[in-house]
């Protein structure tokens, strides 16, 4: 008999952004993605080779770890979103934090280490071999999350969202950072920076933590390039003009709505400023003023950013030509799907 192989891939259902996308009409229709996860041989948790997911709050309540090996999840590419089963949000760190580390290790042409951990007989030996990185999808009754180098770990909150601001949520309803794919691609980009260098986290200068909250933001928000689903969508909503107002450049939506603001947590491209939509250009000027980590690593962002548009208007001025005859202005109504698919596949490309 012919061997039977190992697939390469595990297809593992997730959020496309937050669960948000959900309570509206314009983007329920991809409220959910599909990742190709690679295939490798779980126990309950998840535990795989490079992570394990460790599920239990702050009160010591365990909750059941999943098993994404179970032939009836397998077939049905695991657990289908939701925000009240808890094995759905292990599901849910473990493929996007995967598919994080899959992105660097095909940059860096070598496998992700994680930060060596300290010797308990000696304080200044930090030489322990970490094999996983330990990740906890309710560890926080508090709206954050963060990685943490003492723990090796990343640490997810949740919390009883804003009840008399305006958002795509119930007011006073439980929102889970874990469930945000932005939040877990940005916290497990910490943790591969982390282990890169393990003074790399130490603050000599006030760029330095700037530098780690804008990078993980910009690998964050690339991926949602990646997601053909909400690409396509998206592009055919904005007539391929990625710089107008999207859900492609911002970050963490439903958090941001649900801790009392009006957006997303974080905008790349521009924000609402008195009910008027303004983009946002790049200023280094901007750098005496902002003093914080997220506040200055927003110029790294938004530079990154603006350098993607520039290869993404560059790979399809030619589309845009032919499609409107030479004149470059799009005619009025629907983009045809053919053009929405040629420019997605190029922003995905870029």
């Amino acid at each position: 008999e012919p061997a039977v192989r190992d697939p390469v891939y595990r297809r593992l259902r997730v959020y496309a952004v937050d669960p948000s996308f959900a309570t509206r009409l314009d983007t329920a229709a991809i409220n959910e993605a599909t990742l190709n996860v690679r295939w490798e041989s779980l126990s309950k948790g998840p535990v795989g080779e490079y992570l394990e997911v460790s599920d239990s709050d702050p009160s010591g309540k365990t909750y059941t770890p999943v098993n994404l090996d179970d032939p009836r999840l397998l077939a049905q590419d695991g657990w289908s979103p939701s925000e009240g089963n808890a094995q759905f949000h292990q599901q849910m760190v473990y493929a996007v934090a995967m598919t994080t580390i899959e992105f660097f290790e095909r940059a860096l042409g070598r496998p992700v280490l994680w930060r060596h951990g300290a010797n308990a007989k000696d304080p200044l030996d930090d030489s322990i071999f970490t094999p996983r990185l330990r990740v906890q999808p309710h560890a926080l009754r508090q709206a954050n999350a963060f990685y943490s180098p003492e723990k090796i770990a990343l640490l997810f909150g949740y919390f009883e969202a804003s009840a008399n601001q305006p958002g795509d949520h119930m007011p006073g309803s439980r929102i889970y950072s874990c469930l945000s794919h932005d939040i877990v691609a940005h916290e497990t980009t910490h943790a591969v920076l982390d282990g890169m260098h393990r003074r790399f986290n130490e603050p000599t200068n006030v760029d330095v933590l700037a530098l780690h909250e804008g990078f993980a933001d910009i690998v964050a928000l690339l991926q949602h390039f990646t997601m053909r689903e909400v690409l396509g969508t998206e592009i055919a909503k904005t007539r391929g003009d990625l710089e107008s107002e999207s859900t492609l450049g911002s970050l963490a939506v439903q958090f941001g709505q649900a801790t009392g603001g009006r957006g997303a947590l974080r905008d790349a491209i521009g924000h609402m400023e008195n009910g008027v939509w303004k983009r946002f250009v790049p200023d280094p000027a901007d750098l005496e003023k902002r003093v914080t980590p997220h506040e200055r690593g927003a110029i790294l962002v938004g530079a990154v950013f603006d350098a993607f548009l520039a290869i993404y208007k560059t790979r399809t001025a030619d589309l845009i030509r032919l499609y409107t005859g030479g004149t470059g202005v799009l005619p009025s109504g629907a983009v045809h799907p053919d053009l929405v698919n040629r420019l997605a596949d190029e922003a995905s490309k870029s």
